[in-house]
């Protein structure tokens, strides 16, 4: 394991025994929703362990800022240009940033319809030129399934050619129209995989992009025990089976070269 995560692993276990000895607290968390399934299962957890008690506010990328100047929050999952625009802005406490996972996009059709062969480049291609219409959520947003799906069309050499046929759409809005057949196509998270449709597979190998999500300890809400320990066990090497059950590589297997900063 890297050294790194080791040294998470340790300050994380000091932390949940120092937390069990204080009186139980809330964390507050205010969290995008590609990682809500992943963090409430982790949280379950900790509060087992500790006592603790974690309330998630759930919320778009888009309406994360809006959230964070209305109402005051312990800790913050983003995702990481995010995290950088609050790092610099002093929203964060020192240090207290840890890498939690990354996720794909995923190539999506409507459930109990044909499933195009999307494994290489070339039938990924095929398989939106054939498309009568298609969807993902707004490409200007960064980071995002959007941008990523943006970015493996233009590299298809194919973004004027589907132009006309293709709808930029939230997730919720986008998988209400493919579940019902209203567009034939579409691209999301695979970690955020509405129902009623069917996952034809994964971008392929070189045209995949990841959305990379962090935790971080917000500097205007409780910066006491209960709060670092949740956002360090969130990145630990126990949980780790959680992120990959909600379709989430954990931090610990692809080795940033920061786990925390």
């Amino acid at each position: 394991m890297h050294l790194s995560f080791c040294a998470i692993a340790v300050s994380t276990i000091t932390l949940i025994v120092s937390s069990t000895l204080a009186p139980a607290a809330e964390v507050r968390v205010l969290s995008v929703g590609s990682t809500q399934i992943a963090a409430k299962a982790i949280a379950t957890e900790f509060e087992k362990q500790t006592g603790h008690k974690v309330i998630f506010t759930i919320r778009p990328p888009f309406n994360i800022d809006k959230e964070l100047a209305q109402r005051t929050f312990d800790a913050v999952i983003l995702s990481v240009p995010a995290m950088d625009n609050h790092d610099e802005a002093g929203d964060l406490v020192p240090m207290s940033r840890v890498a939690l996972a990354r996720v794909g996009v995923g190539v999506v059709v409507k459930e109990g319809g044909p499933v195009p062969d999307v494994s290489t480049p070339d039938k990924l291609k095929a398989a939106v030129l054939a498309a009568r219409s298609l969807t993902y959520t707004d490409p200007a947003t960064p980071n995002t399934s959007g941008a990523i799906a943006g970015a493996a069309l233009a590299n298809l050499g194919i973004l004027d050619e589907i132009k006309d046929k293709t709808r930029h759409a939230s997730l919720a809005v986008g998988g209400e129209l493919l579940a019902k057949g209203e567009v034939e196509l579409a691209f999301f998270n695979l970690s955020e995989i509405p129902k009623g449709v069917t996952v034809a597979g994964a971008l392929p190998g070189p045209l995949q992009g990841y959305t990379v999500y962090e935790a971080a300890v917000l500097s205007k809400g409780s910066t006491d025990q209960a709060a670092t320990a949740f956002v360090k066990y969130l990145a630990s090497a126990p949980v780790a089976a959680y992120w990959e059950a909600a379709k989430l590589e954990p931090a610990t297997t692809y080795m940033p070269t920061r786990a925390s900063r």
